[in-house]
């Protein structure tokens, strides 16, 4: 974790708050910036999955769990031809 945190210009202390979930907010910054993320996307849910998926030959597209279970429960109306 100290490469880490060398690497990300932070002290190595401050990435184990961070990590603990007691952050600066310039460390936040800090380890968006080394993600190359935004620092609101590090606290948002990470619960829905996005990515194609082939059924029967015809690829398709799903944006969360959702729509991934409906398209493996029916046959989908509109493929996305990849």
């Amino acid at each position: 974790m100290k490469n880490l945190a060398v690497d990300m210009g932070i002290d190595p202390a401050s990435l184990t708050r961070a990590l603990n979930g007691n952050a600066r907010l310039d460390t936040v910054q800090k380890i968006a910036t080394a993600l190359g993320v935004s620092m609101k996307s590090l606290f948002e849910p990470m619960d829905d999955i996005e990515g194609f998926i082939r059924i029967h030959g015809n690829v398709y597209q799903f944006n969360s769990r959702e729509e991934l279970y409906r398209l493996l429960s029916e046959k989908p109306t509109n493929p996305l031809l990849v």
